[in-house]
């Protein structure tokens, strides 16, 4: 059996036209204006024009985004669970 191992996030962006990104595990959504992505550090949300995910290695976890880039946000992932022990808690 392989070991899995656990992935760290590099953020890469070139000339704000190309961004770069490893650690991703999941494309949550994607359209030519917004990108969502799942990482090992959280949710990495991508805004811009023209957005189109150049590549995709699933193995190595690693994205490639090319558009004008207008913005990167980190959000925290919602933990399961927390809506009831704040109401029944």
């Amino acid at each position: 059996m392989a070991k899995e191992q656990t992935r760290h996030t590099d953020l890469h962006v070139k000339e704000r036209n190309k961004l770069t990104l490893n650690g991703v595990c999941n494309v949550a959504s994607f359209d030519e204006s917004y990108v969502t992505l799942a990482t090992s550090d959280g949710r990495v949300c991508i805004e811009g024009e023209g957005l189109k995910i150049e590549s995709l290695a699933k193995e190595s976890g690693e994205i490639e985004i090319v558009g004008k880039i207008d913005g990167v946000f980190y959000t925290e992932q919602k933990k399961k669970g927390k809506t009831f022990s704040k109401i029944f808690g």
